[in-house]
């Protein structure tokens, strides 16, 4: 379980980081031949309650920025201790960015320790809003961390998001891969979607990745980055 208590935060929100019972799964990231690791994507397991449901649970009450900082010092001081040394991806709300004072303890505590090895996943399932989103954007552009926008395909993460964040990387929806190499209609998605991203720059990862031939043929088609159960499970 993450240990809360280390982090010299402010009292009312550690005391709520108090009553969380965290704990991570790591799934690797590949480079597009399968074997070698570029990243781990950090995944919250909350003790007795699905990741959702506690994040509805703290949607509800209107306070996801407990989870924001839950999240992003959880996952590193879990990826510390495992003693890793690819990038890391961590999720994280689009309209939630960390106080100063948040910034100030986890850059004492992890600027060593990640370097220039953060990598923040923008998630798709919160309201749009424009004004917090680009405050997101620039919070992060003035620390060492990449960008990379989840779920690509679904919910608010489509162009616009891409517009406003300007990611490092671009993760396609699992409903973009399914089956991809005999759905003549995802393939051209997944060219035009390539194509595009790769002008301006974008690495383009493509998750859910479930069969060899779903696999075999993204690998020969110019896939950046891969992920899935069939290359690997969290851990």
């Amino acid at each position: 379980m993450v240990d809360y208590s280390i982090f010299p935060l402010d009292e009312e929100i550690k005391d709520k980081l108090a009553k969380l019972e965290i704990s991570y799964a790591f799934q690797p990231i590949f480079y597009p031949n399968g074997k070698d690791i570029y990243a781990y994507e950090a995944l919250m397991r909350p003790k007795n309650i699905l990741v959702m449901d506690l994040i509805e649970e703290f949607r509800a009450k209107n306070d996801l920025h407990t989870l924001e900082v839950a999240t992003i010092f959880g996952a590193v001081q879990c990826y510390a201790k495992r003693g890793y040394h690819s990038y890391i991806a961590i999720n994280s709300f689009p309209a939630e960015s960390f106080t100063a004072e948040e910034q100030a303890v986890f850059d004492e505590f992890y600027s060593d320790v990640l370097g220039d090895k953060g990598i923040i996943e923008i998630l798709e399932y919160t309201a749009l809003d424009i004004d917090k989103w680009q405050s997101k954007k620039n919070n992060i552009n003035r620390s060492r961390f990449n960008i990379a926008l989840d779920d690509f395909g679904t919910g608010n993460n489509n162009m616009m998001a891409v517009d406003i964040f300007a990611p490092h990387i671009v993760k396609l929806d699992r409903s973009l891969i399914t089956d991809i190499e005999n759905d003549v209609d995802k393939q051209e998605y997944y060219f035009y979607y390539r194509d595009s991203f790769h002008k301006r720059g974008i690495k383009v990862l493509a998750e859910g990745i479930e069969s060899r031939e779903e696999y075999e043929f993204l690998r020969d088609n110019g896939i950046d980055l891969v992920q899935g159960f069939y290359l690997g499970r969290p851990e």
